[in-house]
């Protein structure tokens, strides 16, 4: 399976200069399966990093093979929509950043994909689904589905031009709010529609 990040596709979040940002087509960050953490496990700081910080997203699971797939039918190729934290040592993205060097220490390390529960669309669009996501007591995401749905379609549309999509791949649609810190001590939980699907502790 593939973990696909969507990095820099909605100017207001991502985390670049505005001229490094891309509008023609999506930036994108490859993930390892190891990097995966569900079922409420909680998240562990990496010794390396001071500043870990985490963006809330939009993840869709790919069900079909597909390649090349047409805007009109893209909603044929996700069957569950979740939340899932991207999380990055961002001290050290920064350092790899400033030197022109890829990003890779600083977001594939275990724990770094946390994917809360998945909710089956049964083929539907996603429709007004409110995604909120808290850190401790403060809401730090919201965001309604609603906006999303063109753009998953069309991130589907996009990616499957140059990669195969295959059944399990996950697709992180990029940050629906800044990124917010994560210190040791810390609870994280996201709903969609007022439902619990994402809730761990950093530790």
């Amino acid at each position: 399976m593939k973990i696909i990040v969507v990095t820099e596709y909605a100017l207001s979040n991502n985390n670049q200069e505005e001229t490094s940002f891309n509008n023609q087509f999506p930036v994108v960050l490859m993930k390892a399966d190891s990097t995966l953490l569900k079922d409420g496990k909680p998240l562990f700081v990496p010794h390396f990093t001071q500043c870990l910080v985490g963006a809330f997203h939009v993840a869709v699971r790919i069900c079909r093979l597909g390649k090349s797939i047409p805007r009109r039918f893209a909603h044929r190729y996700y069957d569950a929509v979740t939340v899932a934290l991207d999380v990055c040592a961002d001290d050290v993205r920064r350092q790899l950043s400033a030197s022109g060097l890829p990003w890779d220490n600083a977001t594939q390390f275990d724990g770094s994909t946390v994917v809360g529960d998945f909710i089956e669309t049964q083929g539907r669009p996603l429709g007004d689904t409110c995604l909120k996501g808290y850190y401790g007591q403060s809401e730090v995401a919201s965001f309604s589905l609603a906006e999303m749905h063109s753009r998953v379609d069309e991130l589907i549309e996009r990616l499957s031009v140059n990669m195969q999509l295959r059944q399990g791949d996950l697709l992180l649609c990029g940050a629906v709010a800044p990124a917010c810190r994560l210190d040791i001590g810390g609870h994280v939980h996201a709903e969609l529609n007022g439902v619990g699907v994402l809730d761990f502790n950093v530790r």
